[in-house]
């Protein structure tokens, strides 16, 4: 629990870099209505980079001093390849899926499973049967923490959403509030008026299911407000990366941050877990071990930390 601060104070002290966000594809198998991804953007990269690039390109990270990856796309389970790579190698990596192609159990990492409300709801957004195939996958799997986009015209799906979770063995729920992209007028975005009655939905669903719904006070407080430009932690402060590996301050330049929703941004710095232990430990440290019972992931940790930790790997 202490591993991610120690990285912040060494950030603090040597300016060395611990976080990064990579797309690992441009390309997805679905077309959900709401994805930033496909926003405002003529050219992808349809054809995939080689697996020896994506190897120099995370052991350059590692030996700048990055120990926590955030995988996403496009689809990155398109790229199990990819992934298994930044499993040997990074020991915090945390993948956005949309659950439709099953990551092995091997994969001992957190995955932040996509729905967005019961089967209905869901597949409304992202596409018939998705909901379906989703349970089907990942049943039983504690990896997954489920991952809520949430709109004006699903919110109140949280409480439902929950009980899914629950119900599948999931670990709990998360939620991002649509971001719209810049200069657009989205009827997605959440007005302020529309953002007060999520905020107070997700209290009231909080004190029902504290252990399920892994949204501290603090990052509740933090959705509270939408204007996070100049203050926002997750986009100054850890690297960010397209598949071309051209730099961006966030998921996605042209994020409108004077409305931003962001699970990452609400985090803020790793100082800031030591004061909500509960639900950090829920979303980084406990993984399932692929070769036994549920487990913290400190084999991860120690694999790491000794004869890795400051010294580059080669």
């Amino acid at each position: 629990m202490f591993y991610l601060p120690w990285l912040e104070g060494r950030r603090r002290v040597f300016q060395i870099l611990h976080s990064a966000e990579v797309d690992v594809t441009d390309n997805c198998n679905l077309r959900c209505r709401h994805c930033y991804h496909f926003q405002g953007k003529d050219e992808f990269e349809k054809q995939e980079c080689s697996l020896s690039e994506w190897e120099h390109r995370f052991r350059s990270l590692y030996q700048q001093g990055v120990r926590l990856i955030l995988l996403v796309g496009g689809e990155p389970a398109l790229r199990i390849d990819v992934l298994m790579l930044a499993h040997g190698i990074f020991p915090f990596i945390f993948v956005i899926t949309n659950g439709t192609i099953l990551i092995p159990k091997a994969f001992a990492h957190r995955l932040f499973v996509s729905l967005d409300g019961d089967r209905k709801v869901n597949d409304r957004i992202r596409g018939r049967g998705v909901f379906d195939r989703v349970i089907a996958n990942y049943h039983g799997d504690d990896r997954v923490v489920v991952n809520m986009v949430m709109t004006r015209h699903n919110y109140l799906e949280t409480e439902a959403l929950v009980g899914i979770a629950r119900e599948h063995g999931f670990r709990g729920v998360v939620c991002n509030f649509y971001t719209p992209s810049m200069g657009t007028d989205d009827p997605l975005v959440l007005d302020p008026a529309t953002r007060k009655k999520v905020v107070a939905e997700l209290r009231r669903v909080k004190k029902l299911y504290p252990a399920d719904l892994l949204l501290s006070e603090a990052m509740l407080d933090w959705y509270a407000q939408p204007d996070h430009r100049g203050f926002c932690y997750w986009g100054d402060q850890a690297l960010h990366f397209d598949v071309s590996w051209k730099k961006r301050r966030c998921f996605s330049d042209k994020a409108d941050c004077s409305n931003c929703g962001c699970l990452a941004g609400s985090f803020g710095s790793p100082l800031n877990m030591l004061k909500q232990p509960g639900e950090m430990r829920s979303l980084i440290y406990e993984v399932g071990d692929p070769k036994g019972p549920f487990t913290p992931t400190w084999g991860s940790f120690a694999r790491h930390c000794l004869g890795r930790l400051l010294l580059p790997r080669r």
